[in-house]
């Protein structure tokens, strides 16, 4: 009879100690590998704690093929640090990959088994009972791809015949059913002719085509420029047929997954459905004429679609969807450690196999930070996340995965990060009155503004098929109507909400490591208005808006709003608005937008050139006298970072004066609370555009380019100032 696989030597120590010594401090830790390639060779020799921690690790700390490969390659040890209640994993790898490596392994649930025994069972947070569990499959084999296509099968049929929340959603045909959508311009056959295997581009002439399909969501990278893709040259050869090999990885992983599944005959993807830059120049009037016309209907494009493909754990095009699953390598199952407690009473220490959750694969993916991918994801009705871990399903009704198919549980699959909710269509399932829906749509920005782009000046196109969305849903019209209906959209905001909406300043972007060699995109050309939230140039910041959608609240600091007032008043009066469009697509790109507005004006003079910021290069604080005599604080956050001095502390701040102009207050109530206080030490009671007089003067009004927003109180800018017109652009 063959006996259970041994512990290592350095878990044995581990489990002596957690047997023998349950510790109340949170510093005591065991050192039970070198390096991670040590602790797979323990994994490889049967020691079955190793393989839980190197389990857990995996599915925690690693969400690309990538950062999974660069951790192999380091030699930072790994550790384990326990308390009575408590087991952690982390491994010191600051000075090779610049973070370290760490996971939030197990927590003690407060609960006793039937005989009074404690139970100390050692689950991972968002763990899920065994009952429930499928399996993880491997798609690097037809037997496991073919597993995961009959499971999207049935949530597809689920979704399309069950999901009351999915069909309140769906167009419908004359007769009360689903509509078959009507096909993009161009379309991949993914069965090709008969008798011929290649998949073939389809145009369409004439008329329309109605048909089922899917769509693509993927990141670039370096793999599409390397590969085939759509062109004025290769226009008629592409209709006749496309060679697999020549295709990026993930798209050819793309067609193979449509045609496994066997439930549609098209494929949209950008890369060959678009005509696409060449290298001859005399292409460019083609692509930008095609770009412009397809991007408009990029919305349309996804919301047709039957079901999205998303890569959602690939960094770029050449890595495929059917990623490796490193979490299978070394199947690990539970291990149970009998002890004593400090009373004397005797306990189970269960340690179980960890499961990838929503945040790992999907909320911490790399496609969920890149801004074309936003836009896909929230249009899209079926989504089928391929992660580096497991293949998730997203609709307006459901989140599941391939080993949990009927429901993630909160403790898996919740919550997911802020604002991510706002990504699925069930948002758009949820809300009802034009106000929430343009709560709603603020919140979206906020996430928004931190994803990335190769080009800054996509953002508001990429937002196109969105804004079309809670355009339709508040006017109660068809899509097509966009000129005829209300409310407006100017450049990211909504009208009716424009004294708000231009009420947002600059932070640093979640989860970003700070690293002054930011990129920048100053000389990309024009965004978007200054006043436009969708302006920002830096990848390191992102947007916050300075009332929260609930009377009471004002900004935000490291720890959320703060209650400091009874409502915010936006005084400004908006006198005109001109946003010009650079293609057709009325809430697509802008290349010029110009508001006019009457409200307190105040200039700052006399600003202190060399400060140290309080946050990172573009927050500032200085202080300034009221009519009063009193010092006051004023707190800026600048739109864009600025140059560090040359000594390395203090930056560089890049105006010896500017203007303000008055765009939000709020009367205190500080009754029963002395800790009312704004971000720093000082109570706000105003919000003001921070202003640079451009210059120009039109019809007697000076215009004025927005640098940021500057919170204060409200005698020590306004005491004197009177109202002014005044234009931003």
């Amino acid at each position: 009879m063959s006996s259970e696989p041994s512990l290592c030597t350095a878990c044995k120590g581990l489990v002596h100690r957690l047997a023998t010594e349950p510790s109340t401090e949170p510093e005591d830790y065991a050192v039970v590998a070198e390096s991670f390639l040590k602790l797979e060779d323990s994994c490889a020799a049967g020691c079955p704690l190793c393989r839980l921690i190197r389990q857990k690790l995996v599915h925690d700390a690693f969400t690309t093929t990538k950062s999974f490969q660069d951790f192999r390659s380091v030699s930072a040890p790994i550790h384990v640090e326990f308390d009575e209640n408590t087991i952690w994993v982390y491994s010191p790898a600051q000075d090779e990959l610049g973070y370290t490596v760490q996971a939030t392994l197990y927590r003690r649930p407060e609960e006793k088994s039937d005989d009074g025994v404690d139970d100390l069972r050692l689950k991972p947070k968002r763990e899920i009972d065994d009952t429930e569990n499928g399996m993880i499959h491997s798609l690097q084999n037809d037997e496991g791809l073919e597993a995961v296509a009959a499971i999207a099968r049935d949530w597809i049929s689920n979704c399309l015949n069950r999901h009351m929340r999915c069909s309140m959603l769906a167009t419908l045909d004359q007769s009360g059913h689903r509509a078959v959508p009507i096909l993009p311009t161009r379309v991949i056959d993914v069965g090709g002719k008969p008798g011929a295997p290649k998949p073939r581009l389809v145009v369409q002439d004439g008329t329309p085509i109605q048909a089922e399909y899917f769509t693509l969501s993927y990141s670039w990278g370096g793999g599409v420029a390397a590969g085939t893709k759509l062109t004025p040259s290769n226009l008629e050869t592409m209709q006749q047929g496309i060679d697999m090999a020549s295709l990026p990885k993930t798209i050819q992983d793309a067609i193979i997954f449509t045609k496994k599944m066997g439930l549609v005959r098209y494929l949209w993807v950008d890369a060959l459905c678009i005509i696409q830059q060449s290298n001859d120049a005399s292409d460019d009037h083609t692509h930008k004429a095609d770009w412009a016309l397809e991007c408009a209907n990029f919305g349309r494009y996804y919301t047709g679609s039957l079901c999205t493909l998303a890569a959602t754990g690939s960094l770029s095009s050449d890595e495929g969807l059917f990623l490796d699953r490193p979490g299978l390598d070394y199947p690990a199952n539970t291990y149970t450690i009998q002890r004593h407690t400090q009373t004397g009473q005797p306990e189970s220490l269960v340690i179980e196999p960890s499961l990838p959750s929503w945040i790992s694969c999907i909320s911490k993916g790399p496609l969920t930070s890149r801004g074309w991918a936003m836009q896909e994801r929230a249009m899209s009705p079926r989504i089928l996340h391929f992660t580096v871990h497991a293949v998730f399903w997203e609709c307006a009704e459901l989140s599941a995965n391939e080993f949990q198919t009927e429901k993630l549980s909160n403790r898996i699959g919740w919550p997911r990060l802020p604002g991510e909710e706002l990504l699925s269509q069930r948002w758009l399932s949820e809300q009802s009155a034009e106000q929430q829906l343009h709560n709603s749509w603020y919140d979206l920005a906020v996430f928004y503004s931190g994803c990335q782009f190769t080009f800054p000046s996509d953002r508001l196109p990429a937002l196109s098929g969105m804004a079309k969305k809670v355009w339709a849903m508040c006017a109660e019209g068809p899509e097509a109507n966009l000129c005829l209906q209300q409310p407006k959209y100017y450049a990211g905001l909504w009208e009716g909400t424009i004294q708000r909406a231009i009420a947002w300043y600059s932070v640093w972007r979640v989860n970003r490591t700070l690293r002054y060699t930011h990129r920048s995109h100053q000389r990309d050309g024009y965004i978007a208005p200054s006043w436009s939230w969708a302006c920002l140039r830096d990848d390191h910041l992102q947007v916050r808006f300075a009332q929260s959608h609930q009377p009471g609240f004002a900004v935000y600091d490291d720890e959320g709003p703060r209650k400091i007032c009874t409502e915010w008043k936006f005084p400004l009066e908006i006198m005109d608005i001109k946003v010009e469009h650079t293609g057709p697509d009325p809430m697509g790109g802008v290349s010029y937008g110009k508001f006019r507005v009457n409200g307190m004006l105040a200039r700052v003079i006399g600003v202190e050139r060399e400060m140290t910021p309080s946050d990172r290069g573009h927050i500032f604080e200085f202080f300034r006298t009221s009519s009063s005599g009193e010092e006051h604080k004023l707190r800026i956050h600048l739109d864009s970072l600025v140059d560090r001095h040359e000594d390395g502390e203090k930056y560089i701040f890049p105006y010896k004066h500017f203007h303000c102009l008055l765009v939000a207050f709020a009367d205190e109530d500080t009754s029963g609370d002395e800790d009312l206080k704004l971000v720093g030490t000082q109570r706000v009671t105003t919000a003001a555009l921070a202003l640079r007089a451009t210059g120009i003067t039109t019809d007697g009004v000076e215009e004025y380019t927005r640098i940021g927003l500057v919170f204060a109180e409200r005698e020590v800018l306004f005491g004197e100032a009177v109202k002014t017109v005044v234009d931003i652009v």
